[in-house]
């Protein structure tokens, strides 16, 4: 299912930019040739304000690329690096010069004749252009003296000179059933290689054949065809892959995982659509909003030129030593995905200050507060593809997501919006909570563990006035780990500081907490009032209590509802 729809992919967008036997390749650099070929001087690709300019042309592929003992023979034609086409490795060299010379022969163009007669002349004399750091990695492509375009797709007796030499390379060797067109074609020997980010290598096959004894399958051994599949496949799926990862649209990073997606028929508007609703940005917050909005009204979403009957592609990957690896693969009409997103949003919403940039938190953010030092790029492994395979399905979160918030509240770290909202929607997805969580504070509420949290908010803020604010630490810091995990343990104690911290307070503000105190333990069952213990999930509505307590706090007079009985 994933090499056929990577194959439509390409049949939709890519095919008409990206022939078969051609594929997008960057250089660093143009050899700026006479008509003679002679090398006259080296120019720079790309914006040179960036680090590493580049620029992105249509070239002859190279396949699967350069591997084993006698990869040194193996050039590539029209771009490559300084050994082959400055001759910074002769050996190298005469690889290229002996590729270039049968299939440029007879090329009725000025730049082939110039290509063919450099590489005839023997190895160039450097001019000043050239760049010793990055002389013998950079790729290089060549340009004739006096004119903008470089020897690429768009010469035209070029292009048939090398479709007619790929054509006769697919013509020979065995012919095979392809098992993803069913059609007869010539049987790929080695897969081309994907540039995945994070992957040390730089590049890596999504199919290839395991080297072990134990992997082999049906008698198959690695001098076999990694999969029966046809060439003409093979390099449209891997064409497709590459484009989709090169895009800024149609991929995203989901802590060390890499996530591409499409939609069928090459949508734009639902590629658009989803990539501002799965990673909002500050700029997307009014659109989300009026999203949000209709969504929690029940009236229909239907994004402008938005399909939502139309397939819907995701596919999620992880770089690997050997091989690309598959974390998930989802395919569901854009309709589905649409609503699974937003009802994953109003699960997540919150109350919390102005203050913060993300009223609807995206994945990385979410996946930063798991760790220490709140980089995405540190989350555990599996835990990304995880957490959006849950988004994008409607199915239950990971818990391993779920523990660790609760193992960084658990190490003291603040409880902010993020953390409130993850905790609130694992409990309503995966506990089927409906009574605590609210958007804000439910005062109606007498579950338990919620009440304990409001409890210990309100605790907490009477030490505070009673300090009058100058505290390096609160009860937070000591006791909150103890009381979210064993409340009977530890809320004993707190009662009875909380008569010395009143004692501080005028007494409005004696009688105002007392009357808070009394009521929240009114609640409370009188005989066994503060449990042992909490499980897990009550450990979540534990802190949901203290967070929406503690924004209540903070929250205006005149922004404060009435609770309403249900």
């Amino acid at each position: 299912m994933i090499i056929q729809s990577l194959v439509k992919r390409y049949e939709d967008v890519e095919k008409q930019g990206v022939p078969p036997g051609w594929q997008r390749r960057s250089a660093q650099f143009a050899l700026e040739l006479s008509e003679d070929g002679e090398l006259s001087n080296i120019l720079q690709l790309g914006d040179t304000d960036k680090k590493n300019p580049s620029q992105e042309f249509v070239l002859p592929s190279i396949g699967s690329g350069r591997s084993g003992t006698k990869a040194f023979e193996t050039a590539y034609f029209l771009c490559d690096d300084g050994n082959y086409m400055l001759g910074l490795s002769p050996e190298r060299f005469e690889s290229a010069r002996k590729l270039h010379a049968p299939l440029l022969e007879g090329v009725d163009s000025p730049l082939a004749r110039a290509i063919a007669a450099y590489f005839a002349a023997g190895i160039p004399a450097l001019p000043p252009g050239y760049d010793e750091k990055k002389g013998p990695q950079a790729r290089y492509v060549f340009k004739l003296q006096g004119e903008n375009a470089v020897a690429d797709f768009s010469d035209r007796e070029i292009r048939r000179a090398w479709d007619k030499a790929y054509a006769a390379q697919k013509a020979g060797g065995e012919q095979i059933r392809c098992l993803v067109t069913g059609e007869l074609d010539g049987v790929m020997e080695l897969h081309e290689k994907i540039e995945l980010p994070g992957v040390t290598m730089s590049k890596q096959p999504l199919i290839a054949m395991n080297m072990q004894t134990s992997f082999r399958s049906y008698g198959e051994t690695p001098n076999d065809p990694p999969a029966r599949m046809g060439q003409n496949a093979a390099f449209a799926y891997a064409a497709a892959l590459n484009g989709l990862l090169r895009s800024g649209e149609n991929r995203q990073s989901i802590g060390a995982d890499t996530l591409v997606y499409w939609a069928e028929d090459g949508g734009g508007a639902e590629e658009e659509v989803f990539s501002w609703l799965s990673e909002p940005k500050q700029e997307d917050a009014g659109i989300l909003d009026d999203i949000m909005k209709r969504a929690a009204a029940g009236l229909p979403i239907n994004p402008e030129g938005c399909r939502p009957e139309s397939m819907f592609y995701l596919l999620c990957l992880s770089p690997n030593a050997a091989r690309i690896s598959v974390r998930f693969f989802y395919a569901k009409s854009f309709g589905e995905i649409l609503r699974n997103n937003i009802e994953h949003h109003l699960r997540m919403e919150i109350a919390g200050g102005d203050k913060d940039i993300f009223k609807y938190p995206p994945v990385w953010l979410v996946l930063s507060e798991t760790t220490i030092k709140k980089k995405a790029a540190e989350v555990a492994p599996l835990l990304g593809g995880q957490y959006l395979y849950s988004i994008l399905t409607g199915g239950p979160y990971p818990m391993t997501l779920y523990q660790a918030i609760l193992g960084r509240v658990r190490a003291g770290e603040k409880i902010n919006r993020v953390k409130a909202a993850v905790i609130k929607a694992v409990l309503i997805k995966n506990f089927n909570e409906s009574e605590v969580t609210t958007v804000a504070l439910n005062a109606a509420s007498d579950n338990k563990p919620y009440v304990l949290g409001r409890l210990f908010s309100v605790l907490e803020q009477l030490q505070q006035r009673s300090a009058g604010g100058d505290l390096n630490a609160t009860i937070r810091d000591r006791y909150f780990t103890s009381a979210c995990a064993n409340p009977g343990s530890v809320f004993p104690t707190l009662l009875k500081l909380s008569f010395h911290h009143a004692a501080k307070l005028d007494k409005a503000g004696e009688v105002y907490y007392e009357k808070l105190k009394t009521e929240l333990l009114g609640k409370l069952d009188a005989e066994s009032p503060f449990p042992s213990a909490l499980a897990l999930d009550d450990q979540g509505r534990f802190i949901l209590g203290y967070y929406h307590q503690a924004q209540y706090f903070f929250t205006p007079k005149k922004d404060k509802e009435e609770p309403k009985d249900e």
